[in-house]
């Protein structure tokens, strides 16, 4: 068979730009792609394309694109194919569940199919998203070199094993597809989405280093398709320039993107602002994107944003993109003047996300009471994971300091993502927090083991099962002892800690040796045993909601930590005692603002 295809460039487009590539992901429903569908029978011999198919695409050109489909400024590049001649097809009969889009994606792979031709193959389908178990739908056999290539699902083990290539210094994934692998321009997309499946480990093909290994078809890829006769090109008339136009258009600097790119990478997007960017679209037409002047935004709900600075994308190209992918959308250069604005524009244009000023604290954690007061709040509309995304942008004084870490640590480890802006930047997070102190760890204690803890912890070195002499021989005629549970020394005076009640005259007997006897409830609650036997050895305690904010002076807030303890002192030192439990988080946030101990009963 023959092969017409044509080819429209844009006016000024230049050389093709080495730079990072990122490709669209498959096409919604049935819309097509940027590659043409191969074509049968490709053992046949070339031959060169007729004059008046030529003049046939010069006709069909203006009704595909109208005059002012044209992009501007060198930053976007349209190109289409056609496929002619006769193709090997195939049955196959639906299952209960099936719909078009799906049994092509399962039965033909990643490769799209454009829906003209499926339209071709099936002419008694009135509508292809209305299909019923049972009916027999007519499908394209893809051949390589002239034989058929195998169905997904078949045995793959004869197939050669894929080669490798190390990635040389300067070397991108357009380089290596288009002068490695010797891909024509209009094969690009199916060689991308080839090479990563060989190489599922990496992530983000655009991102390559000196050294690593990429997993490359086992030949040539060109071997895949039936060599064509060179495209033709039909020029077009330009648009009319602009009154003062520069010789050259100065790309979009990090300075213009702002804060857009570390928000957006928080929200496990991307912002891609070198290299080319290729939109497929129906009718095997394909828009190729160049990042530098117009930085596309992506989202992980599958929201696209295209950031048109110098408003160089023509309403009949946004409209034409716009028909091909819903999830596709743009901002004109007046929307992205401010860096704020620009990010509510790109959120407002996205499925899964809002943007939103907050007038009223986050309440984040119950204990302690965390109340956070971040200027704008960037929220998911849906949880995953059980998990709804949430950041908080603050936006720094002229003298605001960032977040001490651990209280940053603290937020983003309850669920709040903290970005704070100084001066239009992004600030990084300061250094690591020193690791939390050691708390002391009552819990599970009761009784008299309990009130050795606590009064260890307040450095009163309470005495285990000492003996106390209450009759001496010499003085009384004879000897009586007792061995009281705790005793603890306060200059000359001792307190004696007993779990059993003392008879009233050891009691007095005991008192005018100068030692003060405690009768301590084994049984008592926690928080009442302590707020009962510290008053009776002159240690103050009580019990408090106690705050702190940061930062600590200032008009307005951003973090208020509010939460319940007993209050004691020891040598001039605090020591609060929490009866809920802390997390190495928790403990992170209130190191250095409590100015004291900490331990849990």
């Amino acid at each position: 068979m023959s092969r017409t295809a044509v080819c429209m460039d844009l006016p000024g487009r230049g050389e093709r730009e080495q730079g990072r590539d990122r490709h669209a992901p498959q096409g919604p429903g049935t819309s097509g792609a940027g590659t043409a569908a191969r074509p049968a029978g490709g053992g046949s011999p070339r031959r060169s394309v007729a004059p008046a198919a030529v003049a046939l695409a010069a006709l069909l050109l203006p009704a595909l694109f109208p005059p002012g489909l044209l992009a501007r400024e060198d930053s976007a590049r349209l190109v289409l194919q056609k496929s002619a001649g006769p193709r090997k097809t195939r049955l196959y009969v639906v299952k209960k569940g099936e719909f078009i889009t799906g049994i092509f994606r399962s039965q033909l792979g990643d490769e799209p199919v454009p829906i003209a031709l499926i339209r071709q193959l099936n002419p008694e389908i009135r509508n292809l998203n209305r299909i019923y178990p049972g009916q027999q739908i007519v499908l394209p056999i893809r051949e390589t070199a002239g034989q058929p290539v195998s169905a997904p699902g078949e045995d793959r083990k004869t197939k050669a094993p894929p080669r490798q290539y190390t990635v040389q210094e300067g070397d991108s994934i357009s380089r290596i597809i288009l002068a490695e692998l010797e891909v024509a321009p209009e094969n690009v997309l199916v060689t991308y989405r080839q090479l990563r499946r060989l190489n599922p480990d990496i992530t983000d093909l655009s991102q390559l280093t000196a050294g690593q290994l990429l997993n490359l078809p086992p030949g040539p890829v060109r071997a895949d398709w039936p060599t064509a006769d060179p495209l033709p090109t039909v020029v077009l008339p330009p648009e009319p320039a602009p009154a003062e136009r520069p010789d050259k258009v100065a790309p979009v600097t990090e300075r213009q993107l702002g804060i857009i790119r570390p928000i957006i990478s928080r929200m496990k997007g991307s912002l891609t602002s070198a290299g080319s960017y290729f939109i497929p679209l129906k009718d095997n037409a394909q828009v190729t994107i160049d990042c530098s002047l117009i930085p596309v935004v992506e989202l992980d709900d599958g929201s696209t944003v295209l950031l048109d600075f110098g408003n160089r994308l023509s309403p009949s190209l946004k409209a034409l993109i716009s028909q091909a992918w819903t999830n596709y959308s743009f901002l004109a250069a007046d929307e992205l003047g401010d860096d704020l604005g620009a990010l509510q524009g790109i959120i407002r244009r996205s499925r899964n996300y809002t943007m939103s000023r907050v007038n009223t604290p986050l309440t984040l954690t119950a204990k302690p009471e965390v109340l956070v007061f971040p200027d704008w709040i960037i929220a998911a509309k849906r949880a995953v994971g059980g998990m709804l995304y949430r950041q908080g942008l603050f936006l720094l004084g002229a003298n605001e300091q960032p977040l001490p870490r651990g209280a940053a640590a603290f937020l983003e480890k309850s669920g709040l993502i903290i970005t704070e802006v100084s001066e239009g930047a992004a600030q990084t997070l300061s250094a690591a927090p020193p690791p939390p102190p050691a708390i002391l760890d009552l819990r599970g204690l009761t009784g008299i083991a309990l009130a050795e803890g606590l009064l260890k912890s307040l450095d009163a070195a309470p005495e285990r099962n000492v003996p106390i002499v209450v009759f001496e021989q010499a003085k009384d005629g004879f000897n009586l002892s007792i061995t009281v549970d705790l005793l603890v020394r306060k200059g000359e005076k001792r307190y004696l800690i007993h779990t059993k009640r003392l008879p009233d005259q050891f009691v007095r007997i005991l008192k005018e040796q100068g030692s003060e006897t405690v009768f301590l409830r084994e049984n008592a609650p926690r928080r009442a045993l302590i707020e009962e036997l510290l008053p009776r050895l002159d240690i103050p305690v009580s019990f408090g909601h106690f705050s702190f904010r940061i930062p600590e002076e200032g008009v307005r807030p951003r973090l208020i930590a509010t939460f319940p303890a007993l209050r004691s002192t020891v040598a001039g030192e605090p020591l609060y005692l929490f009866d809920f439990d802390l997390s190495p988080d928790t403990t992170t946030l209130l190191q250095g603002r409590l100015k004291g101990r900490m331990a849990k009963y």
